[in-house]
């Protein structure tokens, strides 16, 4: 303990000599962590369009159409005369899809592979999610 004070002095003249080397390295490290949290979010997301891409290539050779709510037919405003007789044949027994026209009204719905119009069913629209 004899030579504390010498040891102190000799601690604070390393510490000035490395301070011009070590301050500018300060504000370095919050934009280095910051660099490194982007990297991880773009390969997190990189991975998941990764995932998504082998799901949709695999439905797609399982020949599965993705599943779909709501159907909008274009070039076709509702008409009590005209009825615009959708395609059923995609669409589960079990799925529920509601049709609108181009101007987005609601016209009918696909319910168990059946077609089913607003102006023949009445209250078909109801419970539509628009």
């Amino acid at each position: 303990m004899v030579y504390q004070k010498q040891i102190g002095l000799a601690l604070a003249g390393i510490a000035v000599c490395a301070a011009p080397v070590l301050l500018p390295l300060i504000p370095k490290i919050g934009t280095y962590a910051q660099s490194e949290r982007l990297k991880a979010e773009e390969e997190l997301q990189r991975a998941t369009i990764a995932e998504r891409a082998k799901t949709s290539e695999a439905l797609y050779n399982a020949g599965i159409a993705p599943n779909a709510t709501s159907l909008r037919i274009r070039r076709y405003l509702d008409s009590p005369r005209e009825d615009p007789k959708p395609d059923t044949t995609g669409y589960g027994a079990s799925e529920i899809v509601y049709v609108y026209d181009s101007a987005g009204v609601c016209i009918g719905k696909i319910e168990g592979n059946q077609w089913l119009w607003k102006h023949k069913y009445n209250n078909i629209c109801k419970g539509d999610s628009n």
